[in-house]
């Protein structure tokens, strides 16, 4: 049930929903100090190991809150709505969950509780939020916490030599280090494994064999034989910075020898990265979408794909959640949406259905995504 927040400290609050704008009207340093980068933190959970919790406010008075519930399970809870300041030093979230506040410190943020007070000194820092640095931008006469170090730095190198790659047919790319190797997977054809020195083993694409967050294919040839394992969890490669969704250890052996080497290191599948972009629905199986009266227009959506989300609405609804995307495919995870109603939702529950827990095929031509989930094809017309 959705808590009420009361503070008695201030005569009334005007519910954001009503307005454009904060009741409170702040100075705008204190503005672009709250909305400059996104804030993370690690709150205690009653009934889980610990919360993973990130906050991003955004200079139009709108958030994005996410959460993971550590030890059970790794989906992502997204919240959003409205936040507003309700004094120079104390700001509020009104969001489909439960309402939050926050004081803001000289450095911090940190959540008050139920009662809209501070939580005792010896737990206080539990609740403390801080900025990841690698998302603040500069701004003129603007000074952000230089001490403070981001929680987790997020690096993308060579996004041009990722793009040939998959252009080439690569769908998993991974590499290593001490000694220098790299693995190139085209799942329809056939797995490369490569090292400076020269030793390569190439062999046919085979099925994986999947057990929860672990991939695992064994392979062989004239040329040799090829275990590989990959595992879904953070990588950081160790001489270039460059951060990974996956773990990769390859057993290799050549034909002509007796014992296979191991080798570890990072990866990850690649996607078109034309498809980090916003789109907007041009058509759709079943609907002639230029008669279709829809209260935001054409359905449309941002692919983030160095979050790997989505978000946007369906002609109604704002729609976003978690994508996963390998080569041609996208899998959507379990879509969120606000809670509108409008007089025509029949092509708004069609996407729904189309995208919701889905695996679909992708492919981009001429500025023109075409997404195809079973009978159901959606042409999209880049407008970013």
């Amino acid at each position: 049930m959705k808590k009420t927040i009361i503070l008695s400290l201030f005569i009334a609050v005007v519910y954001i929903g009503c307005s454009s704008g904060p009741d409170f009207i702040p100075d705008q340093k204190q503005v672009q100090f709250v909305t400059n980068g996104v804030w993370l933190g690690v709150f205690p959970c009653a009934d889980c190991d610990e919360i993973d919790y990130q906050l991003n406010l955004k200079d139009d008075y709108t958030f994005n809150e996410k959460s993971v519930y550590k030890g059970k399970g790794d989906d992502v809870f997204v919240d959003e709505g409205n936040w507003v300041f309700l004094s120079d030093s104390v700001i509020a979230l009104y969001g489909m969950d439960e309402d939050k506040l926050f004081l803001i410190s000289s450095k911090n943020l940190i959540r008050l509780n139920e009662d809209s007070e501070r939580y005792e000194p010896s737990v206080e820092a539990q609740y403390m939020l801080k900025k990841d640095l690698s998302t603040v931008k500069k701004i003129d006469g603007y000074t952000t916490n230089d001490k403070d170090k981001p929680v987790k730095e997020k690096i993308e190198l060579n996004p041009e030599f990722y793009q040939k790659k998959f252009i080439d047919g690569v769908d998993f790319f991974g590499r290593g280090n001490e000694p220098n190797w790299t693995l190139e997977l085209d799942l329809e054809k056939n797995f490369v494994f490569s090292m400076m020195e020269g030793f390569n083993i190439s062999t046919p694409a085979v099925e994986g064999i999947k057990d929860h967050d672990l991939t695992l294919y064994r392979t062989k040839s004239e040329s040799g034989e090829l275990i590989i394992t990959v595992i879904r969890e953070n990588c950081q490669d160790n001489m270039s910075g460059e951060n990974f969704p996956y773990k990769v250890r390859v057993e290799a052996k050549k034909s002509a020898d007796n014992k296979f080497q191991t080798f570890e290191g990072c990866g990850k599948f690649l996607a078109d990265l034309r498809l980090y972009d916003i789109w907007v629905m041009e058509e759709m199986t079943g609907f002639n979408l230029k008669k279709e009266k829809l209260q935001k227009g054409a359905p449309q959506f941002e692919f983030i794909l160095s979050d790997m989300r989505f978000g946007g609405h369906a002609g109604c609804n704002n729609l976003f959640g978690s994508i996963s995307v390998s080569g041609d495919k996208i899998t959507f995870g379990e879509l969120s949406g606000t809670l509108m109603s409008c007089p025509n939702m029949k092509v708004e529950k069609a996407v729904i259905s189309a995208l919701n827990q889905k695996t679909v095929t992708y492919s981009i031509d001429k500025l023109k995504l075409t997404l195809v989930s079973g009978k159901t094809k959606m042409v999209f017309k880049k407008v970013d």
